[in-house]
This record gives structure tokens, C-alpha cells and sequence, in this order.
């Protein structure tokens, strides 16, 4: 796993200094301690941090061509890099190398932009083609590695964190806050893509190539995937080829020349991974797991009954708050933007935990996605179908009504939403603060610079077109695209790049992905049960608790914490806050208020706040970008 990144000025008379590149490479020194490349080509550089996994002694990066017209910048894996290098040895390439970044660049002298097609794994990469100078980025199906890019003025900046182009001095003296990106932050505790918090810069979505070629930037697609239910097949034989698409995914992930082992919840996905594991290894699985004092949100018990029954040769840390405060800061300002899921600190901690004993630690991450692990997300309660059916003039009608009612009215929020599609109800249900919420909140120059715009428009195209008939399936293909990399991707990601270790998720394998999509529902959901045909498939594996428990999540105590031994950080960071001016202080005082009143539906809106505001104070710190970020909203 690495880090990469890159600048190509627009004027091909202008050149690209070592110390531009090497600022923006060793900003992510932690996501490749093992080595630091650079390659520099009049008008363009190649920067790259390594963590070596793969043919330790060669592989060096960037790497070129046999030409030394064509260098590659690579972060990932590729897991059928030996079968695509056998095929391309048959067509007469020539491999200096045995690891999978030279693949890929042969695979791109090959096939050009249509490489990506072939690949197996997860990556984000960077091409830099000498012949026509042109720049080509790709990322992963599922967007498990990062990218953010930017086109400037002056040049095309790219990296795996935002950090890097931050280290960039002239990208930085020029960023300002996306009032937008915003809004969609206060909806899904992240800035979901492409958009990124400072206005210009952009993640490069999942399945997404970009191509840069005289100072013209051309995006594209080249996968997708649809959950439409096959008819046709028996229980038995989707049983059997999930069982062996399972196997396989797991087995390709297998390969590595360091310590390899596994993030171990007690829930039904990472066990599932490590039960699949134990089978396929000729020694025991190193097995790592978090838990905590509350018993609510304590799955270590879980985890270790699982561990036993498989003989892993497990650890485990039981993290209380005193242990997590000091490093709250640190965590939170990773992101290098707003970022506010909380599971982002257990995540941590396991990281560093496995980082003591390997490099590669393979976790759970996607079940729930494939295999409908939120029925409550999928299954519509009747009113709400109801409504959502009767004619428009009348939906209207009620809207108008339940708007004069008390917010305080249990159902009141989804009959003032009554006209609006049911897709945008839906996510504004989810939404951490919904469309009522963020209204009092905003500034009045934030409120004018998002006036007319949903914080949902990059979401609801996922939604698009679905109806009763079949929801559930609009609901996991949404979380696929939408709530996996924008939140958990994006938190296993850098929490595990932070201790420098690489974290591979074979239930994101996207032969498997495409196969579950294509699996009937009843197949998931049956009898109030969810992942009912995974529980079916690895029941042989597991012991019967593990199965049959309630869904737990990989969350903290964090209403408890935060109104004890957070508490008086949460109040500092709260109360000092808003110099960006982006929030009404009354609005904040009164959320805060209402929330060590006992409030409990503040608990991640405080969470929320808290955390852009710790993330925006660490920026002001370093640079003054306070007024000018306001400025830029009210322009």
C-alpha cells in the first residue's frame, strides 16, 4: 500500500522542481515508510511513498516502461496480477519485475485507458505517457483507495490525501470552503464525492478514469453495477456459488511477502473472512479485536468465542475513553477534512493493535451492503408508502397542513416532506441534520450560496427511478456507491494507512459484488433475519452465537463519552468555534444546550459539530483561512 501523487503544469515550456513534488510525496510519509520515488519530466512529476507488500527488493516507483516514455505512480493491489502477466507475456511483453505494478504498466502499452477493465483488486494510479503528454488516473470498481485532484490556474495537482495537494503552496494560499460540500457533510458525516470540502478539488469517484491532456480534463466511467434479481435459480445453487465466490475472494488476498492477518468484530462479515481464512491457511490466523467497558458496544466476547472456535491466535484491547481523548485531535484532522463518523477511533486503534504483528490485515467491510445487513434502511414502514402513493395535489396538501405543527410531533418532519419524491424523504431521514435542522443553522451568506441546491443531488441519481417493487435493491446498490466509499472506505482507509498497514476487503471482491447483486432479496432477508443466505453458507464455520445475535455495529459509547470524559473538549472546541462564520451562534449554543440537556436525537449532531469544528480550528492554526473562506460565500 502507498501513497502517490503529482503536478502537471498547463505551460509545457514550465518545469516541475523536485521540491514541489517531494512537498506534496512526504506530507503521506506514513502511507509508505519503506521508501520515497520521484520522477520528473519537464512540465510533469511523479511523486510516490512505498509500503512494501509485494516483491520487496524491485518494484521501486515510479516506475518506467522499457522506453522510459511511460512511468507509473501506484497505490494498491492487484490480485490476478500473475494471470494478467502470463497473458501479456504470451502477447511478447518483457518483465523486469516479479510484483503487480509493472502489469499494469504493461497492461496500459497494451490496452491504453481500457486497462483498468482487467484489473482485479483495489488502486488508484497515476500514468504519466511522455508521448503525447498526456496523464491518466484511474481508480478502483468500489473506491477503496483514495484520489482527490485539482485543476488550478496553473496546473493539475493530484494525491491519495488531500494533504498532499495542501502541501502544494500555491494551491493552498488559494483554497476556500465549498458551501456545498458543507451542506452535504451535515447530512452523511462526510463530504460525499466528488465533491471535497475546498471549492476546486474533486475525489475522483469509484470506477472512474480521468484523463489530462492539454489542460483539458476528460472524466469516464468504465463499470457499474445494478441490483436486479435474477429469476431462474434455486436456493442451493446460489448457496453453492456464493460459498465458493467467498473462497476464492478471500484466497486471492492471501498473497503477500510480510505478516498478513485479520480485523476480527465477532460480527457475521469479519467472521465470516476470518472463518474462511483458517480454512484456507496452514497456520493459524492473527486475529485482532477491539471492545469496550460498556457493554452495550462491547463485541470482544463476541470476537474472542469466534477466535477459540477457529484456534486463531488472537489479541484484543479494551479502549476506554482516557485512552482515546488524547488522540482525538489527531484522528479527526487526518481526514483533512470534515469527518465525523465516530467509528473512526475503534478503527484506529485496531490498525495500530494488528500494525504490531503485520502488514496486511484483511476485514469485513461490504457485507452489509451486498448481503442487506440494514433492513431498516430497505424495509418502508407502511404510512410511509402509503403517503408516498397518494396523488400529488393531496401529498401537497398534507405538506402545507404538518408544516404549522410543533417539530416536537412524532411523524410531523415526514408529513411536512410529504410532496416532496420519496428518494429525497428517505435521505433526509437519514440525514444527520435534515432539511428543518440545517435551516435554523446555516449563516445568512451560507444560506444565500446554498439557496435552490439539495444536499442529496449527488446521492439521488442512485435512487433514481425505483419505486415499492423494488427498494431494498435501490437501497444496498445506494450504499454501495454512496455510504461505502464515502464513509467506511474512507475511514478504513486512512485510520489504517495512519499505522502504515494495509487493510484488504475480500467481500468488495467485484466478481462477488456482481454476483450479489444479481441475488434475489427474499435470499437475504427472510423471516426479520438479515444476510440470511451468507448465515446459511458460513454456518458450518461459525459457532451458532455468532449467527444468531443482533446486528451490533463497530461503534463507540459516544453519547456516554461525550457527556463525561469528552465533555469538556466538546465544550471548549464548541464554544471558541464559528470563526469561520459559516453557523449562527445562537443555533449552535442551543443545539449544545439541548444536548447536555438530555436530548438524545443531538448525540451525532454534536458529534458532528464538534469534529468540523476541530477539524476547522487545526486549519486556521496552520494558515488564516478564516475570512477568506466566508468571503468566498458570500462572492
Amino acid at each position: 500500500m502507498c501513497g502517490i501523487c503529482g503536478k502537471v503544469y498547463r505551460d509545457a515550456a514550465r518545469r516541475v522542481t523536485a521540491s514541489e513534488v517531494v512537498t506534496m510525496r512526504d506530507s503521506m510519509q506514513h502511507r509508505g515508510p519503506d521508501a520515497g520515488g520521484l520522477h520528473l519530466d519537464r512540465h510533469a512529476g511523479l511523486g510516490h511513498r512505498r509500503l512494501s507488500v509485494i516483491d520487496l527488493e524491485a518494484s521501486a516507483q515510479p516506475m518506467p516502461n522499457a522506453a522510459g516514455n511511460v512511468w507509473i505512480s501506484y497505490n494498491g493491489e492487484v490480485y490476478n496480477f500473475a494471470e494478467l502477466r502470463a497473458q501479456l507475456v504470451a502477447r511478447g511483453h518483457t518483465f523486469r519485475t516479479s510484483g503487480d505494478t509493472e502489469v499494469i504498466l504493461h497492461l496500459y502499452e497494451e490496452y491504453g485507458a481500457e486497462c483498468v477493465k482487467h484489473l482485479r483488486g483495489m488502486f488508484a494510479f497515476a500514468i504519466w505517457d511522455a508521448r503525447d503528454d498526456s496523464l491518466f488516473l484511474a481508480r478502483d470498481r468500489i473506491g477503496v483507495k483514495p484520489l482527490y485532484y485539482a485543476l488550478t490556474d496553473e496546473a493539475l495537482l493530484f494525491g491519495s490525501e488531500l494533504k498532499a495537494l495542501l502541501a502544494d503552496p500555491q494551491f493552498r494560499s488559494s483554497r476556500a470552503i465549498d458551501p456545498l460540500a458543507v451542506h452535504g457533510y451535515l447530512s452523511f458525516l462526510s463530504v460525499p464525492d466528488p465533491l471535497c470540502i475546498y471549492r476546486g478539488v474533486h475525489k475522483l469517484p469509484a470506477a472512474h478514469t480521468l484523463t489530462y491532456r492539454q489542460g483539458r480534463v476528460e472524466l469516464r466511467r468504465y463499470w457499474n453495477v445494478t441490483f436486479q434479481q435474477e429469476t431462474g435459480r434455486d436456493e442451493a445453487s446460489w448457496r453453492e456459488e456464493l460459498l465458493e465466490r467467498l473462497k476464492e475472494a478471500v484466497r486471492i488476498r492471501l498473497v503477500s511477502d510480510v505478516p498478513l492477518g485479520a480485523f476480527l468484530s465477532g460480527g457475521i462479515d469479519s467472521s465470516t473472512v476470518v472463518a474462511l481464512m483458517a480454512k484456507l491457511m496452514n497456520r493459524p490466523v492473527k486475529t485482532f479485536s477491539i471492545g469496550f467497558a460498556d457493554r452495550e458496544f462491547n463485541e470482544a466476547s463476541d470476537a474472542r468465542l469466534v477466535a477459540q472456535h477457529l484456534g486463531t491466535d488472537h489479541t484484543e484491547l479494551i479502549l476506554s475513553p482516557s485512552d482515546a481523548l488524547p488522540h482525538i485531535g489527531r484522528l479527526l484532522t487526518q481526514f483533512d477534512e470534515p469527518y465525523a463518523d465516530s467509528s473512526a477511533i475503534p478503527t484506529h486503534y485496531v490498525s495500530a493493535l494488528a500494525r504490531e504483528q503485520v502488514t496486511v490485515s484483511l476485514s469485513g467491510d461490504g457485507g452489509d451492503e451486498l448481503f442487506g445487513g440494514y433492513p431498516w434502511r430497505q424495509l418502508r414502514p407502511t404510512y410511509q408508502r402509503l403517503i408516498s402513493e397518494l396523488p400529488s395535489s393531496l401529498r401537497h396538501g398534507i405538506a402545507g397542513l404538518a408544516r404549522a405543527l410543533p417539530t416536537a410531533i412524532p411523524g410531523s418532519n415526514f408529513l411536512r416532506r410529504a410532496d416532496a419524491p420519496y428518494a429525497e424523504y428517505v435521505l433526509d431521514a437519514m440525514a444527520v441534520f435534515d432539511v428543518e435542522d440545517r435551516r435554523g443553522l446555516y449563516s445568512n451568506p451560507v444560506a444565500a450560496a446554498v439557496a435552490g441546491t439539495s444536499p442529496y443531488a449527488h446521492h439521488l441519481p442512485n435512487l433514481a427511478g425505483s419505486d415499492r417493487r423494488d427498494w431494498p435493491e435501490r437501497m444496498m446498490e445506494y450504499d454501495l456507491k454512496t455510504y461505502l466509499p464515502n464513509d467506511v472506505l474512507t475511514k478504513v482507509d486512512r485510520m489504517s494507512m495512519l499505522n502504515s498497514l494495509e487493510a484488504r476487503e475480500p467481500l468488495l471482491d467485484h466478481p462477488l459484488v456482481e454476483f450479489a447483486a444479481r441475488m434475489p432479496w427474499s435470499l437475504k432477508l427472510r423471516g426479520g433475519v438479515s444476510k440470511h443466505i451468507l448465515k446459511t453458507v458460513i454456518a458450518p464455520y461459525l459457532p451458532a452465537e455468532v449467527l444468531t445475535k443482533p446486528k451490533q455495529g463497530f461503534s463507540v459509547p459516544l453519547a456516554t463519552w461525550l457527556r463525561t470524559s469528552f465533555r469538556q473538549q466538546v465544550l471548549d472546541t464548541l464554544r471558541s468555534g464559528n470563526r469561520h462564520g459559516l453557523f449562527q451562534r445562537a443555533r449552535l449554543d442551543a443545539i449544545t444546550d439541548a444536548f447536555y440537556q438530555g436530548d438524545e436525537r443531538r448525540n451525532h449532531q454534536i458529534w458532528t459539530l464538534f469534529a468540523f469544528e476541530h477539524w476547522y480550528q487545526e486549519v486556521d492554526r496552520r494558515a488564516d483561512v478564516g475570512t477568506s473562506a466566508l468571503a468566498a460565500h458570500g462572492s
